[in-house]
């Protein structure tokens, strides 16, 4: 049976730790009606704001995100290289929509096609790569979606490389945030290309839609998009003081309020929240009972750094309590995990739970060591130790 198993001692310990200033639900002043919303850290996988954030909806030209992820992943592979000459056909080149202006029939190298795509939000950049990478738009769409489910998008379906409108083409704000979270993640030495602000190919410069790179210092991608049927959306990505923050908008009307609603939620959100290190990895956190064991207790901590992304300036506080199985019966190797420390919001509902794991070894007691253990719990039904 689990245990809620700590001593006054280790509770008062706890609180005195873990207590950090968390405040009522808050919500930036921007206009969600007609609109789909996702602001989270990055690094905590904290929800600061989401409204409609599961609703499906045309992901326009932020579907780019995952071509490019795919093609990055081709060059990792070394299948391909910066420098490989694709060929442009005449599809890709008659492709409707925003263009990098690709020429049938002659070549465009990969670097300039990942630059089209970011920069110029050419859809005809991204028929070319589906088509030299996987032979066929249909194919790569295919490939697209076998990424869509190892990332755990559950509500999104492509069928284009490009974003361009099909009833069958899908995503929510969550979803796209698991592939902007995934690229970054895999391929952050490619980063320089998700903020580029302009591009010149052939006889034409692009410059970038997305102005936050000129109007939010921090601000390093990642995608636009649009749509009739879509709106206005962008997938928004920051860096600022070690904090990633990502945002995810769509369905604004106009470019002008995208970049307006854009930039209002990372203002808010960096000027709202701050992450907090609660604890720290190998920290001991307390000090747990054995049986039969040759150590009264056992320490235990957590591998990683517990960090919390918090409201600034707040008055409550959250709760912990540490669950596991015990006394704990040797043998148990430093390292193993003990139990689990779940750290629960002032919401009573968001809960953050991590693994925790002894801190040292122990092993079973000698015979001498175990007979008066032994005779103690006969005679009074506790643990002597």
């Amino acid at each position: 049976m689990l245990l809620r198993f700590l001593t006054f001692l280790h509770v008062l310990m706890f609180l005195q730790i873990l207590t950090f200033p968390v405040c009522a639900k808050l919500m930036p002043a921007v206009d969600i009606e007609g609109r789909q919303f996702l602001v989270i850290d990055g690094d905590t996988e904290t929800i600061l704001f989401e409204h409609e954030a599961d609703l499906r909806m045309y992901p326009s030209s932020m579907t780019k995100i995952l071509t490019a992820y795919i093609i990055f992943e081709e060059i990792a592979s070394g299948k391909i290289s910066f420098n490989t000459m694709f060929a442009i056909s005449r599809k890709a080149s008659k492709t409707d929509g925003t263009k990098m202006y690709l020429p049938e029939g002659k070549t465009v190298s990969v670097e300039d096609l990942i630059q089209g795509i970011f920069v110029a939000s050419g859809n005809d950049a991204c028929v070319c790569a589906a088509e030299n990478i996987s032979g066929s738009e249909e194919a790569f769409a295919a490939r697209m979606n076998q990424k869509l489910t190892e990332f755990g998008c559950k509500d999104s379906h492509f069928m284009n490389a490009s974003g361009l409108p099909n009833e069958n083409h899908y995503s929510t704000c969550r979803d796209l945030y698991k592939i902007a979270k995934r690229l970054y993640a895999d391929f952050s030495q490619y980063k320089h290309f998700f903020s580029q602000q302009e591009f010149t190919y052939g006889k034409g410069t692009h410059k970038n839609l997305n102005r936050l790179y000129k109007t939010f210092e921090g601000a390093d991608g990642l995608k636009t998009g649009h749509t009739q049927g879509g709106g206005y959306g962008v997938i928004t990505s920051a860096l600022v003081n070690g904090q990633r923050i990502f945002s995810i908008v769509n369905g604004c009307k106009t470019m002008v309020e995208r970049n307006r609603v854009s930039e209002s939620l990372m203002r808010w959100a960096y000027s709202t929240f701050h992450q907090v290190t609660a604890l720290q990895k190998d920290q001991i956190i307390a000090k747990l009972d054995t049986w039969m064991a040759d150590h009264p207790q056992v320490p235990v901590g957590l591998k990683n750094d517990v960090i919390l992304t918090l409201p600034k300036g707040s008055v409550q506080g959250l709760t912990s309590e540490l669950v596991f199985q015990g006394p704990i019966e040797p043998p148990v190797a430093c390292g193993d995990k003990i139990g689990e420390l779940v750290l629960t919001m002032p919401d009573q509902q968001t809960k953050m739970i991590y693994p925790v794991y002894a801190q040292t070894t122990i092993a079973k007691a000698g015979f001498l060591r175990r007979l008066p253990i032994i005779i103690q719990y006969l005679l009074f039904g506790k643990n002597a130790q």
